[in-house]
């Protein structure tokens, strides 16, 4: 414990207890709820009344699934890991700002690209991979607390049943239960599993928080139109899609159980996703995690109100609102009653000169707090010497 609250890698600065504190209970409460998914896994969930001649249970069942369980988690939790821990470590940093120069450092941090320190890339692949997780546990253990509550019968219930050919349930127009059933218990036990979606709801989980993820890291809502970008970020969710969709082929599923798991699924990852990083909305936060949190110690204002006065580039939004309004009517004119020409700008919107280091770069914390711990705003940016 010591040795953990000696200090950050590639860092000077030490790290304080209640920093730690702070974020130990985000690891132990996914731990708890992935164990909390185990133990329910065993419950015995609650079984539904069915009709035999209902047509939408009698689907065969498919003892090969077209993706099954642990393909599913390569997929939507092992896959989005190794992207962001890749992203964050060697691409993040290179389409957000000017490539540095000479003695231009962040207190001599050392930093692969552009103007992150390791401190930073590894601050934000904490977070990354944290709220991943979170995504990850909060989507498992609610789908399993709703499964078991509500004990809906899967399309190939009858099949897995195999009810008894002289049971009294098999006159017309009668409900049976699963005492009827003389089919293997474990698989039995399985088939009042299907509402919500297992798979669609982790796979929309892990996928879709991953396309949040790109979309905060490459600046999608950033009004200028690249393509390229929106359909990197697309195609997790159709990765996800189709693991979704593959439920309802495999006769394990009814279309409403996955809508609603994929639901839950985009819904857990967007909380997991806002509890570690700012709004896709608001490009000019460049998708940086927000700053170290610690218990006991005020929080440090916004940097964008540190500074408003100073045009930041980094805290800036990347458009001009007012140069994109077409129907203006505070048009300049000339002499002439013409529309009089733009202002030149030697440099495009969003390009200007950076007088100082950018506020957003620091996610870790440390350039703008003693001991890695936030202080109390003094109305100055704590990284700009005064002149």
């Amino acid at each position: 414990m010591d040795q953990l609250l000696d200090r950050v890698p590639f860092s000077t600065k030490r790290v304080g207890p209640r920093v730690v504190l702070s974020y130990i209970f985000d690891y132990v409460i996914i731990i708890v709820f992935f164990i909390g998914f185990l133990i329910l896994d065993t419950i015995e969930p609650y079984h539904q009344h069915f009709s035999l001649e209902n047509i939408s249970l009698q689907y065969p069942y498919a003892v090969r699934e077209r993706i099954p369980i642990g393909d599913a988690l390569l997929i939507s939790c092992a896959f989005p890991a190794v992207v962001i821990v890749i992203y964050t470590l060697f691409i993040d940093g290179i389409f957000s700002h000017h490539k540095p120069s000479g003695d231009d450092s962040f207190g001599g941090g050392r930093r692969i690209s552009g103007r992150y320190r390791w401190i930073d890339r590894l601050w934000e692949l904490n977070c990354g991979i944290l709220g991943l997780l979170l995504s990850q546990s909060l989507a498992f253990i609610i789908t399993q607390v709703l499964k078991n509550a509500t004990g809906k019968p899967r399309p190939d219930l009858i099949d897995r049943c195999q009810p008894e050919a002289s049971s009294e349930a098999l006159k017309p127009f009668s409900l049976s239960n699963s005492s009827i059933c003389t089919g293997d218990h474990a698989i039995l036990k399985d088939g009042f599993r299907s509402w919500p979606s297992g798979h669609s709801s982790s796979s929309f989980a892990g996928l879709f928080y991953l396309s949040l993820f790109l979309c905060g890291k490459m600046h999608v809502l950033d009004n200028r139109g690249e393509v390229w970008k929106t359909i990197i970020v697309m195609i997790p969710c159709l990765a996800a899609a189709l693991i979704a969709v593959s439920r309802i082929m495999d006769a394990r599923h009814h279309p409403f159980d996955v809508i609603s798991g994929s639901l839950l699924g985009v819904f857990m990852a967007w909380t997991s996703y806002r509890q570690y990083f700012p709004p896709i909305s608001e490009p000019w936060r460049k998708g940086r995690a927000y700053p170290i949190r610690s218990w006991g110690a005020e929080p440090l204002a916004p940097p964008n109100q540190a500074v408003a006065d100073n045009h930041d580039e980094g805290t800036i939004p990347l458009r001009n609102r007012d140069e994109e309004r077409m129907d203006r009517d505070d048009v300049p004119v000339n002499s002439e009653g013409a529309p009089a020409p733009p202002p030149v700008n030697p440099r495009p919107y969003g390009h200007q000169r950076r007088d100082h280091d950018d506020a957003w770069s620091r996610s870790s914390g440390e350039a703008v707090s003693d001991g890695l711990e936030m202080q109390s705003y003094s109305g100055k940016r704590p990284d700009v010497a005064p002149t």
